[in-house]
């Protein structure tokens, strides 16, 4: 196998569409670390929605202030919303205990990262595999 064009044309496309998967999960990746810490160190508690800007494509960016008991630091959140919402009204919220400002509107029961998971597992772990297994092919066409 050793100066193989072939193995060496097979490594490369390996490595691209290993990176490219692996790139690719990025996004789901940092959603499914915020909702597992949610379901994990969730607290149920409600927040103000306090300013709203349009983000685009019929959706708004709210921003939330978290209700926190007295003497706690103030902390905000921000979710985009599929529409307009009332400025100043208390929604339920879950949001972490250590870093308020890490927060979703909703209840505890409804979060679900399952689905962001397997995703995860199945693309972005896959995705480097793919990607250590094109570099080892690498190596042994090249021979170094």
């Amino acid at each position: 196998m050793r100066d193989s064009t072939t193995g060496f044309v097979l490594s490369v496309i390996f490595q691209m569409v290993g990176f490219g998967a692996a790139v690719s999960m990025i996004g789901i990746f940092m959603t499914y670390r915020r909702l597992r810490n949610l379901a994990r160190h969730g607290v149920e508690g409600g927040a103000v929605s306090t300013a709203q800007e349009y983000a685009g494509g019929g959706r708004y960016r709210v921003s939330y202030e978290v209700r926190l008991p007295e003497g706690e630091p103030r902390a905000e959140f921000r979710e985009d919303q599929p529409g307009m919402v009332d400025l100043g009204v208390v929604v339920p919220v879950v949001y972490d205990r250590r870093k308020p400002g890490r927060g979703k509107t909703g209840f505890l029961k409804d979060i679900d990262y399952r689905t962001d998971q397997l995703a995860v597992f199945v693309f972005g772990y896959g995705g480097v595999a793919l990607y250590a297994v094109g570099i080892i092919l690498l190596i042994m066409v090249k021979g170094w």
